[in-house]
This record gives structure tokens, C-alpha cells and sequence, in this order.
């Protein structure tokens, strides 16, 4: 645990604040680890590592989080295999015995996350926020909607907090030779003397023949080439509920009734920032001494330094930041609402020990204006009124579209238009055929064979439609008359770089004796131009040259070769005569210390991962 006691040192004053995603928690990245380490154990746990338990719920949970990033992502089959529960079970379990390993090793080291982060990184989540600010019913609705407690979600935000502040600490802990930094900066800003030979493509592209011969054997050779895959599309008309929450309108008075219903119901529970002196052990004496202080008049904070037991909010004079509804025992949550601001409670007793707790502010939340929830309300009341009218219009779209001919005469009847797709093949589409369970529907047999209309599709976002068989084209191999043109191309541009290549490699065989590479080439009717002293990022060639000239191997006393064809539909001959190593003196002591710190980054990303693996390695590591 050396590392882990440097991490802790390079810590020690740094408030580290790290904002926790509410729906989309993402997943730690540390190196792969086989399953070989697995072991068994009974019991109701998914897996133990560490003493750690990884419950069955949890598991769960994680396993429908990841199955919801998979299906965020465009294209995705939802009937995919791989999206089977049992399919990714393995995988999340595994990612999770991987966290938990490395919390555990970073809780044997010492590391801990204030109360105060805990909470400020809770408070400062745009999801749990009404209007700007923090709104504790917002905050407890949305936990109970993806199952969580406020005492499950502040543990969760508490781990990742503490990840973030190991990977932070990494960094922190890794550093960079000189020797390093040197052998970096002579690299980086190397030096290369170079010239170029740009040998033209004119006058060769007209003496090339392509016969007819040659034609037929390249399309025979190259039939994948000319493979056209299956493809389709269709007629569709579409529902939804945003579209016809367009079309409705709602009263002003249920506006009015719906903001007064808000208004009642509103949660005016006041936001408390709070400090605490918390004493840990049951002294009586140090639990006098403290009172007596604090009934003097003293002030709060030097009391809480001098006197708390709570290392993480004691420096900073006991302040916990803002009460977060279930975050704190219920005794401490009771007690701190008791008080008005400025006021300071007597000793209150939880599990932790005992607590003189402040309230240091006091907001008691407004109720939003009419005004300012008029436009929200009027839409909320739309889309409502939307759904009811989108379940019934969806019965008359099925009824309307079965067994019909085409879909003009339900489009007429629900006042919708007929559309049609481009062309799209069974793996991938654009627009409504970017959904799978349109494309499944539309190479179904139902519209693809018995071309009839599809049944009602649904779509996520309150969306449906009907889809129909507009044309089809089955996959096939395109005809030599189509892709004659196409051919013809594709031998040309083969013969021509065949006579660059060859004059390019006489041109070098050549240069290699000779003692005027400008005569040689003009003498060849080829443009030369010498290029002194180049680094990686000088604009006197282009980059693609750059790249090249900087890829070559050199041999101390010998000029290297390269050709290449360029974009013009020429060919170029480099040729590299020299290079200086790079120093310091070349850059901006800005740029060095930039280059230093990335360095540094680097490494920890390497430290950081033999750690991880080294911590997995070590762990007990059970699974059920």
C-alpha cells in the first residue's frame, strides 16, 4: 500500500469535488481481468470482495443501466442476443468485483470524502434542481424512480468521489525523469533536411490503353466489388403524440388550476447549509467544555477545530455544506430543522457520537411565479391531452390500415401525410429506418412477400406507424455495361501508378549516384525542391510530406528514399539527407512544463493500471 500512501499525502488540503451523474453513473475503466480469479461462495450476495457485498439488486440494477447505454447507441437491435440478461451479467459483475476491490484498497489506505463534498456534490446536480436551485422533493422523486434511498444514492456518490480522488491522486504522485523529458524533447522537435521530386501524371494518363479483354478479366476477378446489397423502401404514415399535441389547445383556466394544484402541493421545505462539532468518544468533561464555549459566545468554527472529531469537515470550522433530505441520521436532521438561522443546538445523539450542530443559512424556497410555469404547464397539459386522443387515434390506425390496399386512405381519414424512405438494407437505415423494428417489420414477410400493410409499429417516444412495400431491389451482382465506365478507371489508375512507381524507382537508382539531384530532375522534366532543417510542425511542406519525412529510418551518412503517389495523381520521391535531435532551447518554457505535466499524466495512467491490476490480483474475491 505504498502508492496508496502516497495518493493519501499528495491529497492532504485538496477539496476534491466531483459531480456525480444521477441516471448514468459510468462504469470505472481499469484494465481487462480474465475470470480466472473467480471463485464461489454461498449466500444470498452476487459477490464478497474484500468483506465488500455486491448484492443480487445491485446487480440487477447495473445490468438494466448498461442494457440502457447499449440501446442509447444508433442502430442497436433490442432482440440482440448480446442485450439477454444473462448475456451481460458476467461482464457488469466482473466490473463491479473490479470497483469494489479497488474502494476496499483505497479504504485500508485511509481514504475518506467529506461530508461536506458528499453533499455540495449532490446539492449542485442540475437533476435535483427546481428553478436553480436544489429541491429536496425533486431530489427524493427522482431516486425513487430508478429505486434508490437518499442514504443508497449518497453512498454511491461517496464511492465515486473517492475514485475520482484516487485517480486524482495518481496523477498527482507520478513524475517525469529529466533523463525522460530530454529524450521526449529531442524527439518532438527533431530536425530533418529533405528534398522532393514530384514526378507528373499528364502525359502518361493519355498513352494508357485499357483493352476489352482486360475489362472482362477484372470484372470476373472483382465480382464482390460490383455487389449491390438487398434493399427496400417504403410507404409509411406516422403518429405521435408531439405531433398532435401541435394541433390541441388548452383552456387558461385549466392552466390556472393546474399552477394552484403545483402552488398547494409545492415543497417549501427551507434549505439548510449546516456546520457540526461532532465528539466521538462519551466524555463527559470534553462535552462540558465544549457547551461552556459555545455558551460564551465563542464562535462556532474555531470550536470545531479545535474540538471535533470529524477530520473531514473540522478544518473548515465543521461546515457540512447544504442538509440533504435522508443523507444524515434522522435524530441530526430532526434537531438542525429545529433551529432558526445562526442558531446552535444543544447535543443531539447518533451511531457516530455526539453532535452541537449550527445552522449557518437558512432559504425557505418561493413558489414559482404563474408566469414563469405558464409555457411548462401549457405543454405538460397539451402532451396530456395528446396522449389520451394518440391511444384512440392508434386503434383507428390499425383499424384503418388492416387489410387496405395502401395507406392513402387511413393518411385521409387521420389527417396525416403518406411518406416514403430512401432506400435502406436490413442492418441499417435512415430516418424512421433507423429503427430496427421498422426495419424488421418492413423485411418481414408480411410487407416484403404478401406485400400488405405492416401491423402498427410503436416507437419509443410515443410514436407509431404502418409501413408498406414501396419498391425492393434484391441483392445482385451489377451488369459490366453499368460499372464499364467504373472498371476502366480502376485499370487505368492501376497502370499509371505501375509507370510512376517505375520512374520513381529509376529516378532513385540514379540520385543515389549522382552529385546534382536538380539537374537530374530537371534533365527528367520533374520538379525538385530542397527543404533545410524541418521540424515535425513547420508549414514549409505539407503534413502528408511531414509525416512521411518523419516516419523514415536514416542510416548516419546515407540519404534515405521513399515514394509515394500524392493527390494530384502524380508520384513523389523524398529523399531525407540529415537530422538534429531537438532541445529545450527550441521551445517556450510554457510549452516544457506543458509537456512535463502530460508526460506525468501519462505515466500515472500506466502506474495507475499495474495498481488496479495488482489490487484485483491481491483481493478476496467470492461469487456466488
Amino acid at each position: 500500500m505504498v502508492m496508496l500512501q502516497s495518493v493519501r499525502d499528495n491529497l492532504k488540503g485538496t477539496i476534491v469535488s466531483v459531480i456525480v451523474i444521477l441516471f448514468f453513473i459510468l462504469p470505472m475503466v481499469i484494465t481487462g481481468v480474465g475470470s480466472s480469479f473467480l471463485g464461489s461462495v454461498a449466500g444470498t450476495d452476487a459477490a464478497v470482495v474484500d468483506g465488500r457485498s455486491i448484492t443480487k439488486k445491485e446487480l440487477s440494477r447495473e445490468i438494466y443501466m448498461q442494457k440502457q447505454r447499449l440501446l442509447a447507441q444508433q442502430g442497436v437491435d433490442p432482440s440482440a442476443d448480446y442485450l439477454k440478461d444473462e448475456n451481460l451479467a458476467q461482464p457488469v459483475l466482473e466490473r463491479l468485483t473490479r470497483k469494489a476491490a479497488v474502494l476496499a484498497a483505497a479504504e485500508k489506505g485511509g481514504m475518506a470524502v467529506s461530508e461536506k463534498s458528499i453533499n455540495g456534490a449532490i446539492v449542485g446536480q442540475e437533476e435535483f434542481k427546481v428553478d436553480g436551485k436544489f429541491s429536496s422533493q425533486q431530489y427524493r422523486s427522482l431516486l425513487a424512480r430508478v429505486g434508490l434511498t437518499p442514504a443508497a444514492y449518497k453512498a454511491a456518490t461517496a464511492e465515486e468521489m473517492m475514485l475520482g480522488q484516487l485517480n486524482k491522486g495518481l496523477e498527482l504522485s507520478s513524475f517525469v525523469t529529466e533523463k525522460e523529458k530530454s529524450e521526449i524533447i529531442a524527439i518532438i522537435n527533431e530536425k530533418r533536411s529533405f528534398f522532393t521530386v514530384k514526378i507528373p501524371a499528364d502525359d502518361l494518363a493519355d498513352s494508357i490503353e485499357v483493352t476489352d479483354a482486360e475489362i472482362a478479366a477484372y470484372y470476373q476477378a472483382n465480382e464482390a466489388e460490383f455487389r449491390e446489397p438487398e434493399k427496400l423502401s417504403v410507404d409509411y404514415i406516422e403518429l405521435s403524440v408531439n405531433s398532435i399535441a401541435a394541433t390541441v389547445t388548452v383552456d387558461e383556466a385549466d392552466v390556472r388550476s393546474q399552477y394552484e394544484q403545483e402552488a398547494e402541493s409545492f415543497d417549501a421545505t427551507p434549505e439548510l447549509t449546516v456546520a457540526h462539532i461532532l465528539l466521538e468518544e462519551d466524555s463527559s468533561a470534553k462535552l462540558t467544555e465544549v457547551q461552556a464555549k459555545l455558551a460564551a459566545g465563542d464562535e462556532f468554527a474555531d470550536v470545531a477545530k479545535a474540538y471535533s472529531d470529524d477530520a473531514g469537515s473540522r478544518d473548515q470550522g465543521g461546515e457540512l455544506g447544504v442538509l440533504v433530505a435522508g443523507a444524515f441520521p434522522e435524530a441530526f436532521e430532526s434537531a438542525a430543522r429545529e433551529l432558526g438561522e445562526g442558531e446552535v443546538s444543544g447535543p443531539v445523539k447518533t451511531d457516530s457520537g455526539t453532535h452541537f450542530i449550527k445552522v449557518l443559512k437558512k432559504d425557505v424556497p418561493e413558489v414559482p411565479s404563474f408566469e414563469s410555469r405558464k409555457a411548462a404547464i401549457e405543454r405538460s397539459l397539451k402532451v396530456a391531452k395528446a396522449e389520451g386522443i394518440y391511444l384512440s387515434e392508434m386503434e383507428k390506425l390499425d383499424e384503418l390500415t388492416f387489410g387496405a390496399p395502401d395507406l392513402s386512405g387511413a393518411a385521409k381519414e387521420l389527417g396525416i401525410e403518406v411518406k416514403t424512405t430512401q432506400p435502406f438494407q436490413r442492418n441499417t437505415g435512415l430516418g424512421v429506418a433507423g429503427n430496427p423494428e421498422v426495419r424488421n417489420a418492413a423485411f418481414g414477410d408480411e410487407v416484403l412477400i404478401d406485400n400488405r400493410n405492416s401491423q402498427v409499429i410503436e416507437l419509443a417516444g410515443n410514436r407509431a406507424l404502418v409501413v408498406r412495400k414501396n419498391t425492393h431491389s434484391p441483392e445482385h451482382i451489377k451488369p459490366l455495361e453499368e460499372v464499364k465506365e467504373q472498371v476502366v478507371s480502376k485499370l487505368t489508375e492501376s497502370k499509371l501508378n505501375d509507370l510512376l512507381e517505375e520512374k520513381a524507382e529509376t529516378f532513385i537508382a540514379e540520385a543515389k549516384s549522382s552529385e546534382d539531384l536538380n539537374a537530374l530532375a530537371e534533365s527528367s522534366g520533374y520538379a525538385y525542391a530542397m527543404f533545410e532543417d524541418v521540424s515535425r510542425s513547420d508549414p514549409v511542406s505539407d503534413p502528408a510530406t511531414r509525416n512521411t519525412v518523419f516516419s523514415m529510418p536514416l542510416i548516419e551518412g546515407e540519404t534515405a528514399f521513399d515514394a509515394s503517389p500524392v493527390r494530384d495523381g502524380g508520384y513523389q520521391v523524398v529523399g531525407v539527407v540529415k537530422k538534429s535531435a531537438g532541445t529545450a532551447d527550441d521551445m517556450e518554457p510554457t510549452q516544457v512544463a506543458g509537456l512535463a505535466t502530460q508526460l506525468s499524466r501519462e505515466n500515472s495512467r500506466f502506474e495507475g493500471s499495474a495498481f488496479e491490476s495488482e489490487v484485483v490480483a491481491n483481493a478476496d474475491i467470492k461469487i456466488h
